[in-house]
């Protein structure tokens, strides 16, 4: 009897190792990716016009960055001519593209005109550039610089125009448009955008473009580190915002982003809100391919 128990404990024993591998391994949890902490976001974005001269090629990208290049393009009507142009946008764009960066045009909008005459005059004027691409090239994020000019507070295009504005661009293009503003701004536009019919949805599906230089800052004055103040949206037309101009220059969080100075000018930068894969992905998704569609 005890010569038997022990042959059946044995056999039991030399049979584990075949039971364990009948068993289903369970898989591995899926890891969370760490949430990526605003300090972390990139400086990417470099906006200019013919005030700004410093050279383009591709040091803004190995030495700066920079992945995107804003540039105006046009401006209202101010002058009364049909084309208000940025009289150094078609050059500079050709510098943009040979120095192997992605393109934006901007417009400037102003109550000179309608909006959507103004829309035509801005997408006039980025085709032609266009047209001067090699093919591969032709893909532009479009934006609206919507924010008062000069020294007057009221001379900015009002919410009835920037609504006609987006919808022509859109139409005509197939493509969102950026709308750029800064955080007072926007918030000081809310009771005429929720006036305007369907301009507060129609500006929540086109990405936001936001300006802030708020930062906190030591007993000198300093900027200090960690001490950003992110753009602030509630009660805006936006859940969040996809591009942020955190410095005019010298000034904002520059103890967390880099410093606005580049070969000794001071110039704008914006971070986007995301990792660096995110934004190829984000420029893809809003880039014009200079075609018109049917409007």
């Amino acid at each position: 009897m005890v010569g038997r128990v022990v042959t059946l404990f044995v056999a039991l024993l030399a049979s584990l190792p075949a039971l364990a591998q009948q068993r289903p391994v369970a898989a591995p949890r899926p890891v969370a990716a760490a949430p990526l902490h605003p300090r972390d976001y990139p400086s990417v974005v470099l906006d200019l016009s013919s005030h700004n001269t410093i050279p383009i090629d591709n040091t803004l990208k190995s030495r700066h960055g920079i992945g995107l290049v804003i540039h105006r393009a046009t401006l209202g009507r101010d002058t009364g001519s049909p084309n208000d142009i940025d009289t150094v946008f078609p050059d500079r764009a050709l510098q943009v593209a040979r120095a192997g960066l992605r393109l934006g045009a901007y417009h400037w909008a102003t109550p000179t005109d309608t909006g959507d005459r103004q829309a035509d005059d801005f997408l006039r004027v980025v085709k032609a550039m266009c047209d001067m691409l090699a093919p591969s090239q032709r893909r532009v994020v479009l934006a609206i610089d919507w924010e008062p000019h000069g020294n007057n507070p009221d001379h900015y295009m009002r919410a009835a125009e920037v609504d006609r504005f987006l919808r022509r661009a859109m139409a005509r293009t197939g493509r969102s448009v950026l709308v750029y503003a800064y955080e007072n701004f926007i918030h000081e536009q809310r009771d005429e955008i929720a006036n305007t019919p369907g301009l507060w949805s129609l500006l929540g599906r086109n990405p936001l473009w936001i300006a802030n230089y708020k930062v906190s800052t030591d007993a000198m004055g300093n900027p200090l580190r960690g001490g950003m103040i992110l753009p602030r949206l509630a009660g805006s037309p936006w859940a969040n915002w996809s591009l942020w101009q955190y410095t005019s220059g010298d000034n904002g969080p520059i103890a967390d982003y880099p410093a606005g100075k580049i070969a000794g000018e001071l110039v704008d930068r914006s971070v986007f809100r995301g990792a660096r894969a995110d934004f190829d992905r984000f420029l893809n998704n809003h880039s014009w391919d200079c075609a018109y569609r049917k409007s």
